[in-house]
């Protein structure tokens, strides 16, 4: 029996295996290569991103740089809208001391016997970054002065929260105290005490002497004070005393010189216009037996012995005439008195004290301290040589919600 495929001179058909797959070319080998090499790159690449964006965003937060200026934590008050913007630098050198060394903090009792464990460098950097960043809202304080953050912090200068100081059964909310003091005849036995008193509580208190309380107005400017241009003259003088210039502050010291000829002519009329607008003090206290009160003139052809006119006013205690002859014009010297002692309440202006020895202070007196939410004190516990009383329970505890500026103010 012969064979069909070789009979017919046909070459064998080439068979291929069943269940083995096909050998891959080198061209898909290669491209299988590339794509394992694509997916290796990209997620290296990705790691890569983060470690970078990480790396980036520490350097950021520790090298940040601090703000050269702040504003005060002044919220309604401290000139509002317009809070004040001061220059403070941050000193870093301290934060840098912190970072070096970490503190340990244990426990100082004899029972105890853990402690707690130091922190690591890393975090108190960060920590202490934060902080100088603006975290501690609170600012350097307690008060409402320019400290760092939002805060109601002391802040820098004398910007601060604060109660006020008993004297003689008042309290005096302040911190730098002008004293005016009747230093007349019927005064003289009262000084070095009430002097005393006040230095008790406000040792820096700059003290002024003259004689007499008079507050004398010639066509609506008061005498010795900013705006009078009348005649000039020694009013009553210094006193039994005179102010001790080497006795006060700097502050002190340049407001004397300036205006010194003003108070001996115009006595505490002057000096009550003058220091109204010095805001050099925090509070105005005036001492004396407020028997003098204000005379004010008019200008007439008659002029009378004092040279300043025809008198229209006097509420003084041995005053013969009380009717009030002044014209609305005539009275605009104390609105103006009023008002600057009202801006005391928006930090803008000094408080008022009086402490009298005989009768009550007149009505100008009266409406300079109500603005101002200042005090009145009769002392005539003085006269016998006693002792303050105690002090009243219902006084006002004022504590300042708005802290004092140091803007031009004289250094002290």
């Amino acid at each position: 029996m012969t064979k069909p495929s070789q009979s017919a001179g046909l070459k064998p058909d080439k068979q291929i295996p069943t269940g083995k797959s096909h050998p891959k070319t080198k061209d898909e080998k290669r491209g299988l290569d590339l794509q394992g090499l694509l997916v290796s790159v990209g997620i290296h690449s990705f790691l890569v991103l983060i470690a970078f964006f990480w790396v980036i965003s520490s350097w950021t937060d520790l090298n940040r740089t601090e703000p050269s200026t702040f504003t005060t934590g002044s919220g309604g008050g401290n000139n509002g809208e317009k809070a004040l913007i001061r220059e403070h630098k941050i000193e870093r050198k301290k934060a840098t001391t912190l970072a070096k060394e970490a503190s340990r903090i244990t426990s100082k009792s004899a029972d105890a016997s853990i402690s707690l464990p130091s922190l690591p460098i890393s975090q108190t950097v960060s920590l202490n970054a934060g902080l100088m960043s603006g975290g501690s809202s609170k600012g350097f304080g307690g008060g409402s002065g320019g400290g760092i953050g939002a805060g109601r912090g002391a802040g820098v200068g004398n910007g601060v929260n604060f109660v006020g100081k008993p004297v003689m059964g008042a309290r005096i909310v302040a911190q730098r105290v002008a004293v005016y003091m009747d230093a007349s005849n019927s005064m003289e036995r009262y000084l070095d005490r009430v002097e005393a008193e006040i230095k008790k509580q406000f040792p820096e208190a700059d003290i002024y002497l003259y004689s007499g309380i008079w507050v004398n107005v010639a066509d609506g400017a008061v005498v010795g004070g900013k705006k009078y241009d009348g005649p000039k003259g020694r009013g009553a003088g210094a006193g039994v005393r005179e102010t001790k210039p080497e006795s006060l502050t700097s502050a002190g010291r340049v407001i004397f010189k300036k205006y010194d000829a003003n108070f001996r002519q115009g006595d505490v009329g002057a000096w009550i216009d003058i220091m109204r607008d010095e805001r050099a003090y925090d509070a105005l206290v005036i001492f004396s037996d407020f028997q003098d009160g204000v005379s004010q003139y008019r200008s007439s052809k008659s002029n009378n012995s004092s040279g300043l006119g025809e008198k229209i006013y006097w509420d003084g205690m041995r005053s013969t005439d009380p009717s009030d002859r002044r014209k609305p014009e005539e009275k605009r010297w104390e609105n103006d008195w009023v008002k600057s002692f009202a801006d005391a309440l928006k930090d803008k202006g000094p408080r008022l004290y009086c402490f009298s020895t005989q009768v009550e202070p007149q009505p100008i007196f009266s409406r300079c301290v109500d603005a101002s939410k200042g005090q009145i004190k009769m002392v005539t516990w003085l006269r016998t040589g006693g002792k303050p009383p105690p002090e009243d329970p219902n006084a006002a505890q004022t504590t300042s919600t708005q802290a004092p500026t140091t803007q031009g103010r004289p250094d002290r």
